[in-house]
This record gives C-alpha cells, structure tokens and sequence, in this order.
C-alpha cells in the first residue's frame, strides 16, 4: 500500500473548515460578506446560545436559483472571480469560494434562496458536508442561510468554544465592524429572541452613536484627505471617547476591516502628544486603494492585507489624523467626566497619639452621598480603613511572614519621603527602598477587594442623585456578567432600559460624580487585562483596585506614606501589583557606596 494518499472530499472540507470556521462568530463574518456581496440593504442576523445552537442570516439580497444554490455549496465554487486576472482586482469581500462548503462541513444547513423578480424559490439542506435534499420553496426575495449546531460532528472544536456570552460578544463585534463601513445598509441583530439593536439607513455619526452611545455622535472629528492616487475619509474621536483599551479602533481597505499593526500605529502616532501609554483614541476610517496597490488575498480570515507602497500609505494617514486633530481644540473635552482621576476619599488618618476613639469611622458604616464635592471636607486618597496598628506592632509581624529579607523591611520611626508625587523613599537595614504608590495601593486593595467578595463587609453609599449611564452592547453584555461581584465590592446597578443601566450606589468612601467613567474604566480594565487572571473573581477585583489606587501626582502626608507603606507589608505579595509589575525597587548600600567610589 502506498504511504502517500488522496484525500477524501468530506475530510478536505473539514480541514478547511479549520482555517475558515474557528467560531460562531466566522460563520457570521463570511455569511454577511456574501449578503453584502449579494448586494442586499438589508440583513437580519439570529443567534441563539452565543451561536453555538443556531446562527441565521436573512438578506434582501439578489438571490439564487436551483442550480446556483447547489452549486454555492461546492469547494471552490464561486460567482466572483473567474481568472488571475480577477484575483488582483478584487473589490468583493468574499471571493475563495472555501466559506459555504467549510460552513455546511461542520454543521446541520439550511439554505433558502429566491432570485430577484422569481416567483420560485428553492430550499436546500446539508448535515455535515453531505447534500440531504434541495426542493421547492415558497418565494422569499434574498437568501436566507440557517446554520445550526456547529461543530456538532467535530467535538474536539466545539469542546473549545468559549462561553455562549463570550462568542455572543465576538459576534456583535463582527457585526458592529459591517454596521460602521456599511451605513446604508439597514442591520438588525437578535440573540435569544431579544433584539439587541436595529439599524436603519444613516449617516455614519447617528450610525456610530447607535452603536456606542449618543456621546459618541459630539465627541466626532471628520477626517477627509487626498493626496494623488491616496484618499481617506471618516471620523476620529476627540479625548472625550479615548479609552483604556483597544476595542474601538476600525480601519477599512476597499469596504474591508482590516487588522494591520502598521496602518493602525500610523494613527496612534498622530495621537502621541494629546494621549498616554496605555489610553487608545476612538477611530473609523476607510481608505479606498486601487486594487493593485493591495493584496488582500495573503490570510484565510482576509483581514490582513499587503501594501505595495506600506510607508508612503503610513504616512499619508498619520498626516490625515493630525489634519483631522486640528479640531480637538475646538473641541474641548469633558474632564470631569471622562479623565482619569482618584475616584475614592477617606477622613484623614488621625496622627499616631490621637485616642482610639478619635478614630474615623470606619468605612464598613453605609452613607448617603451628596454629589457635591465641594462640600467634602475629605481630602486624603486612601480608599478603605484598615485597624490601626502602630508601626512597632507591625514590625513584629513583618518579622514573622520576612524574616528572611529583614534587610529590605522600612526600619521603625524612620523619615519616609515622597519623589514628583509619584514615589515614596524609605531607609532599610540594607539600604534604601523606592515604592511606587499607585501600584502599592492597587496590591492593597486587589486583596481587600478579594477578601470583601468572600465575606461581603464592604457596605454601599447610596447615591442621592442615581446615575445613568448608556453603554455599547459589548460592554452591557460584560457589566451584566461581572455586576455580581461589584455588588459585593458595595456598587448597586440595575438595568433601566436598553444597553442602559442606573447606578444606585458606590462603594463607601468612593469620591462622588465620577460613576460614569469609573465604570467604563472598570469594564477597559477588565477586558484589557481579564484573560491574564484566573478567575473572574480576581478579573473584577483587578480592575476596580487599578482605577481606585491613588494616582501617580497624587500629593501624601507623612501619615499618609506611613499608613501606606504600613498597609502594604500587611499583604500577601507586597512585591508586585495585580498584573506582576514591580511594585518596590531596592537599592543596597552597598550600590550606593560603589556609585560614590567608597571603595
């Protein structure tokens, strides 16, 4: 028997299938390529269990007769491109002729397809890459495809989907990506029998605000350059919509979202003196090429693409966002509501001397919160009280969990100093420590926050004034998954109306006024940094401890830096913050007398 072999048809479908269909929401992708292809205005997209259960897609489009449908379905069979010569201009955002037949390889399909001005339609159905039965159907102008039960003759592939709500979210990713570069197509997508949103014909800024949030629509910069044979068109968003994460970012070759490195730093290089490391601008930009100065067949997914001229196209849009950020001057943002700021506050932390009884209250006793920040007579950062414990009575327990590294533990009444409000300086045995206080505080309350969802002792502050805030439906969808575990950290939320929700309460001692963004920062956080936690449990607590810690600028006291610095060696990992980074350096005397040449 020979060892090399063909083959078999069924077998090369699924293998395909592994480079097309990876999850629910790719068989969305390609299905909506070919109705927008098929040159329909309007698509209805049915999901049910994240996709995994059933994905339907019905279009307006031109339609299929009897033998078109059979022949959609074949490997390699398509009505796009006919020769190389096709292949080198494409304009079609389908063109391989792989996507239906992979599809109809892994699942149970349902194909219904009437042509435009027929009065026949025709239903064909496929159970994993085998043709059961093509018959006629009533006339239904378009096409609708119902795929159900994915990968459900390849367990292997389903066992590794994602949650329902996960692939839920993929798919109104993919979805939201055709809304913005196909405004004049009205878009509707259902999950669960509940509609999550519905869109009309538009303008693309009433498009990108039904998306995201009314906000959105006054917070736009149009961009529009030229420049020879090079044009691109759309809009940025001004410092109101930058976030803490990249979620937000779509740029378009030729009608097709792209997920290039290059082009899209070319924007965020335009951005570089108005943002920070770590902060991403809101961006939806189309940069229409002729076709042979792009090669958009070089990935299976097609969102990658090749430049004939990478560095002359790189700078032509770095030049056409700074063009467009003229304006942001006009346009000056919202800071209260959208920068990055201390959110929390606390009574000062009485002076050592000071009576038990003279203590704060501690942060356990639930508040009402007046709105108005003025009235606060609060000035001091740290965000829950801790027992107050002398320095002498803590030392004693550093000695037991550290005895080891005695030599890097702050000595006991020692001066303690503040560097550019940004570092704190302390002498140890063995020299001298340098703390970074934002990520020192963020150690400290992770672990509170942790403690507090097992035992529920971190009580609310209601709001006097409750807050609403109007959210993306991937964000809706991922508060709605973590709003559990804030209600444990103190926060009440509820619903209140679509892709809406009302915030109730705060966790006490939470500066008041800015819920709004410290929510939006708490869900970038989240989805930035999740998948690097092991547990949602510890994803929420990481994310509300970054944007609760004290900032970097933000001034201390003596008092202050002690009870910090007091706090921090009562943790676990005093060494590093919740996403590993270094949280205190250690600089030997020994350094210090090599520097200064003591021999």
């Amino acid at each position: 028997m020979p060892k090399i072999r063909i083959l078999s048809e069924q077998l090369t479908n699924k293998i395909a299938a592994g480079e097309v269909v990876q999850n629910p929401a790719s068989v969305v992708k390609e299905l909506v390529e070919n109705s927008i292809d098929a040159g329909a205005d309007r698509i209805t997209i049915h999901v049910a269990h994240g996709g995994k259960s059933l994905i339907e897609i019905i279009d307006n489009g031109d339609g299929m007769d009897r033998d078109d449908l059979l022949l959609a379905f074949e490997r390699y069979a398509t009505s796009k491109i006919a020769s190389v010569d096709d292949l080198i201009a494409i304009r079609t955002l389908g063109f391989r002729g792989e996507a239906l037949a992979s599809i109809a390889a892994v699942s149970r399909l349902t194909a219904v397809s009437t042509p435009k001005e027929s009065t026949e339609g025709h239903e064909l159905k496929i159970e994993g890459g085998t043709f059961r039965k093509v018959e006629p159907h009533s006339p239904e102008p378009g096409t609708t495809i119902s795929v159900k039960n994915l990968f459900f003759n390849i367990p292997a592939r389903r066992k590794f989907l994602k949650s329902a709500e996960l692939e839920y979210r993929r798919i109104v990713d993919v979805v939201r990506k055709f809304a913005l570069m196909h405004p004049q197509v009205e878009f509707i997508l259902i999950h669960n029998e509940r509609e999550v949103f519905r869109l009309r014909q538009e303008e693309l800024p009433k498009r990108i605000a039904r998306l995201f949030a009314k906000e959105y629509e006054a917070n736009l910069l149009p961009v529009e350059h030229s420049e020879g044979d090079l044009q691109i068109q759309g809009y940025i968003g001004n410092l109101n919509l930058v976030r803490a994460r990249k979620a937000e970012q779509y740029l378009y070759v030729n009608g097709r979202f792209i997920n290039d490195r290059l082009m899209n730093n070319a924007v965020f290089s335009a951005y570089s003196a108005l943002i920070s490391r770590g902060e991403f601008p809101f961006y939806c930009l189309h940069l229409p090429l002729p076709p042979e100065k792009v090669d958009v067949n070089v990935h299976p997914s097609k969102m990658e693409v090749k430049f004939s001229e990478e560095s002359r196209v790189y700078q032509f849009i770095k030049k056409a966002v700074q063009d467009g950020l003229q304006e942001v001057l006009k346009v000056i943002p919202n800071f209260d509501q959208f920068s990055p700021k201390t959110y929390y506050t606390e009574p000062a932390i009485p002076r050592r001397e000071a009576a038990p009884a003279q203590h704060p209250p501690s942060r356990t006793e639930t508040t009402a919160a007046p709105h108005d920040n003025a009235q606060q007579e609060i000035p001091i950062h740290f965000s829950r009280k801790v027992e107050q414990a002398t320095w002498h009575q803590r030392a004693d327990r550093f000695t037991e969990r550290f005895d080891e590294e005695e030599a890097d533990r702050p000595l006991i009444n020692v001066q303690v100093y503040q560097l550019h409000n940004k570092y704190i300086i302390s002498q140890v045995k063995s020299g001298m420590i340098i703390i970074d206080q934002h990520v020192a505080h963020e150690r400290i309350l992770f672990e509170e926050a942790l403690a507090s969802m097992q035992s529920n002792d971190w009580k609310a502050q209601q709001l006097l004034f409750p807050q609403v805030v109007e959210l993306s439906s991937t964000d809706f969808s991922v508060l709605l998954e973590i709003l559990p575990y804030l209600e444990k950290l103190g926060f009440r939320i509820k619903e209140f109306g679509k892709q809406t929700v009302m915030i109730e309460a705060v966790p006490a001692g939470m500066r008041w006024g800015n819920e709004t963004a410290i929510i939006k920062q708490i869900l970038d956080h989240y989805q930035e940094f999740g998948t690097k936690d092991t547990s949602i449990q510890s994803k929420v607590a990481a994310a509300y401890s970054c944007k609760a810690a004290i900032k970097s600028g933000d001034a201390l006291t003596q008092e202050e830096m002690r009870h910090l610095v007091d706090r921090l060696f009562a943790t676990k990992d005093p060494y590093h913050c919740p996403h590993g980074r270094p949280i205190l350096v250690n600089l030997p005397l020994t350094e210090l007398d090599k520097r200064f040449e003591r021999g």
